[in-house]
């Protein structure tokens, strides 16, 4: 599983910024230490972020001189830079479309898309959605720190996110992790992700949107395991209670001052 981090101000400086394996950077037609930053960098894989529009011979040869140069697209941009339809671009390109549906997951991959944001429902059928996205040769990116749902008051524990200690439990099926919205503390977050694994509070703490006071200390393991692939049936009109006994059990767990220790076994 690979980090990506983005590189600005905030970051740039950052005790972690160069262990990430991806920086993504936002283009700006104003700054002319492009080439120069990506001939520093060929080692790393750099997504050069356009929000504007720009003409596709330039993307062309930035793609053709940097192999490890991709470019991140704003999907309103895709009929405007690339009039021929006729023809693939010739580019490594991929769009920061947010995709919690099949059908503009299928869309995206067949416009021949790098890499797709996997958020929301779909994240609860990995197993599914990995299968098809690497029969494309394309990779899974997938947001960690922010508790995602459609509905803002869909309950915490069904909303989709990573705690720390689960990570490992996604890498097969995700390939690049980004965290969302936190480029001021990103060395924290890197940390506590990537090194420690592992966080002794509570989950509101440190996931942005998770209503709930629940402690990530008191969570029983094997949690991830269950949610990979659940499809969230319980909200299908299926049985599933296993978020309600996980939050009661971790309830009764902190009544009681139980801390649940994870081993490398994943054992209590």
């Amino acid at each position: 599983m690979k980090y990506c981090l983005n590189y600005n101000r905030d970051t740039e400086r950052a005790n972690h910024i160069q262990d990430a394996d991806e920086w993504t950077i936002k283009y700006n037609s104003k700054d002319t230490t492009l080439l120069e930053f990506l001939d520093l960098h060929k080692d790393k894989r750099i997504n050069i972020y356009f929000e504007e529009e720009i003409k596709q011979d330039f993307l062309e040869e930035l793609c053709n001189k940097y192999s490890n140069v991709y470019i991140k697209l704003n999907y309103q941009l895709y009929d405007k830079i690339f009039a021929d339809k006729q023809n693939k671009p010739k580019i490594r390109f991929f769009f920061d479309t947010q995709i919690s549906d099949v059908d503009t997951l299928n869309a995206l991959l067949k416009l021949g898309a790098t890499d797709v944001y996997i958020v929301e429902n779909l994240c609860f059928e990995l197993d599914k959605i990995s299968e098809l996205v690497h029969s494309y040769n394309a990779a899974i990116r997938v947001y960690p720190n922010i508790a995602q749902s459609k509905w803002d008051d869909t309950p915490a524990l069904k909303k989709f996110f990573i705690r720390p200690e689960d990570i490992d439990e996604y890498e097969k099926y995700i390939d690049t992790i980004e965290f969302y919205n936190v480029d001021k503390q990103i060395d924290i977050y890197y940390n506590i992700y990537k090194i420690k694994k592992q966080w002794f509070g509570k989950l509101n703490e440190i996931i942005l949107d998770f209503n709930s006071e629940i402690d990530n200390k008191y969570i029983i393991p094997r949690f991830a395991e269950m949610r990979i692939k659940c499809g969230k049936n319980c909200f299908k009109g299926g049985h599933c209670r296993r978020c309600e006994v996980i939050e009661e059990l971790s309830s009764s767990l902190e009544q009681s001052e139980l801390v649940v220790k994870i081993d490398k076994n994943k054992n209590i």
